[in-house]
């Protein structure tokens, strides 16, 4: 019986709230029906013997900041479909008044979105440049599924072992790279979500424009977040061409201009915020993506689509706050913090897949050994940083340290050529390449 009824226990943790996540959303959670639903990053979960999943606990831990944020913004105790209904009349209203406010002060809060972003990601001058406006977003051509895969001319079949070898190979580093792109993209979106808020950072500019603005930005930006929990398939709402109507913010990479431009629209100025940022991190995870360029159109094509953009949504913060966590404790005591931490997401996102994933599974469960790892590099890194400062401040360029040379073992020609012949190129080590080219 007692068996049963831990099986039988809900995994989707509501504390002592009566708040409720739409059983839709709670059932795709529970069969990991959802783009996230399963990935390779999440590690294994099976706390006080209830089977659960890494999305449950997460989402469960989502779900209650929002309903915190609604209640702090609102001032509304208890957060159930009927008060859902109250909290409606509230938004609108918040909006027309928010709409009629910015009209007023378009370029200003255009401006001070860039200023915001540029400041809190530590982006050097000159890097970017910034195309910001204040108006609705034109969401046409905005991809809403899954590209198909361009079918190939066919060939004559012919039994081809190698032929078969190669294309299981590629398949296999296929799905190890939408994986990856996969939990780019919730990275992505759950630090540009964060961003949402960053107006707080601003307060007393804004107050400057209207002392009501920041209250407003409150209530349309928590009731907003509520709304991806509550309402039942928004992803197919917009998978199924409401996304015009649904989406408030676009943005877009021109790689043509120098620099290169980040493009961003939002209909208020949290939303512009967070679309600057998102253009920002989209720049920085390009170096995520395959070198392969044919893989890379396919990989983006398969997996950034608008309805996986709301799964991104609801589980990307949280991903997001545990990437953050992982950092050395001695990291927020560093000189240059922000331009370490956009050098070590560059470093993270260009590992090789499979040692991406498996860096982000260690990070995720918060181990010891991603801990240690992330050390290793954030070392790495401020030791770099020193070294070009150094150079830039001196006008000297250190040469690299050579690379010790194993003589552990005599090496000698007829051993190479053997392990050459055997195995390729690829197998010699860096003394034994060494010891070819100073012949």
């Amino acid at each position: 019986m007692a068996k049963k009824k831990l099986n039988e226990a809900p995994p989707i943790d509501y504390g002592d709230g009566r708040e409720r996540m739409s059983p839709d959303i709670e059932r795709k959670l529970g069969s990991q029906e959802h783009p996230l639903g399963a990935h390779q990053a999440f590690p294994d979960v099976d706390k006080d013997g209830i089977p659960d999943n890494f999305e449950e606990l997460i989402a469960s831990q989502r779900f209650k900041d929002v309903i915190q944020k609604v209640k702090d913004a609102t001032g509304v105790e208890n957060i159930d479909p009927q008060t859902f209904m109250s909290l409606q009349p509230m938004l609108m209203q918040a909006a027309r008044r928010i709409m009629q406010i910015e009209s007023q002060n378009r370029e200003t809060l255009e401006n001070l979105a860039v200023e915001l972003v540029v400041n809190e990601m530590g982006i050097p001058e000159g890097d970017l440049q910034f195309d910001a406006k204040l108006e609705k977003p034109d969401m046409s051509g905005m991809q809403t599924k899954p590209q198909e895969k361009k079918k190939k001319k066919e060939e004559p079949q012919f039994p081809n072992f190698e032929m078969e070898d190669e294309a299981a190979k590629r398949l296999q580093k296929l799905d190890l790279e939408k994986q990856k792109r996969r939990f780019i993209n919730s990275l992505i979106q759950g630090s540009a979500k964060k961003a949402h808020y960053m107006y707080h950072l601003v307060n007393e500019k804004l107050n400057e424009i209207n002392p009501d603005l920041v209250g407003l930005y409150s209530i349309v930006m928590s009731v907003n977040d509520l709304m991806y929990w509550i309402m039942p398939d928004m992803e197919g709402m917009i998978g199924g061409g409401g996304a015009e109507s649904a989406m408030a913010g676009k943005e877009e990479l021109d790689l043509e201009t120098d620099p290169p431009t980040i493009k961003a629209t939002g209909l208020m100025f949290p939303i512009l915020v967070h679309e600057l940022y998102k253009g920002v991190m989209e720049y920085i995870s390009a170096h995520g993506l395959p070198s392969d360029p044919e893989m890379a159109d396919e990989v983006i094509g398969m997996e950034d689509t608008l309805p996986a953009e709301v799964w991104d949504l609801r589980l990307g913060p949280v991903i997001w706050e545990k990437f953050l966590e992982i950092y050395p404790d001695n990291f927020f005591d560093m000189e240059e913090q922000k331009r370490i931490k956009n050098y070590f997401y560059f470093k993270f996102v260009s590992l090789e897949a499979e040692e991406f994933l498996k860096l982000a599974k260690e990070i995720l469960s918060g181990s010891q050994k991603g801990k240690d790892q992330v050390k290793k590099m954030v070392d790495d890194i401020v030791k770099q940083l020193k070294q070009e400062d150094y150079e830039d401040v001196s006008g000297e360029i250190s040469e690299p340290e050579p690379t010790p040379v194993d003589t552990s073992q005599e090496l000698d020609m007829d051993t190479i050529l053997d392990k050459i012949n055997k195995s390729g190129m690829e197998s010699l080590t860096k003394a034994e390449k060494d010891f070819l080219y100073n012949l």
